[in-house]
């Protein structure tokens, strides 16, 4: 049987991301608390797509706004953690960008883009979220 940490892990595999190890939800702040950032009244979107469009210069679209926000250090190295059953306990996975990394395959069981990446200190989080008719590429600072 599957856990929760083997489907994210899977997923996050399948995007061409390396998986260097789980770091967990602590230090914080945890998976729960950024979704809910990203979630909260008055966040205002970077940049917008439709949920239908083509999906070839995602990947380019968040990097740029995750390094601008100071979600992805030096080396390519961030945190991060996606929409899957179980996904939200198991926390963050520490990764690094490689040649053939694309975040538009990190999906829900929907087809629809879900993720966050978090800065490895903690305090900056940069993901996509699909909105009633559009996905969100999202950055904000955290306390």
């Amino acid at each position: 049987m599957r856990t929760g940490e083997d489907s994210l892990l899977q997923l996050i595999r399948s995007s061409g991301l390396d998986v260097v190890a789980v770091q967990g939800n602590v230090p914080g702040p945890s998976v729960d608390a950024a979704w809910r950032a990203v979630a909260g009244f008055g966040v205002e979107p970077a940049a917008v797509f439709p949920l239908g469009a083509d999906r070839a210069g995602v990947h380019g679209l968040w990097l740029e706004h995750a390094r601008q926000a100071g979600v992805v250090d030096d080396e390519g190295g961030f945190l991060v953690t996606a929409v899957v059953t179980g996904g939200a306990a198991v926390g963050w996975v520490r990764v690094r960008l490689t040649g053939r990394a694309d975040v538009a395959r990190l999906v829900d069981g929907q087809g629809r883009i879900e993720f966050i990446a978090r800065s490895r200190d903690g305090h900056r989080i940069c993901g996509i979220t699909a909105e009633e008719y559009e996905h969100w590429v999202v950055g904000l600072e955290l306390p």
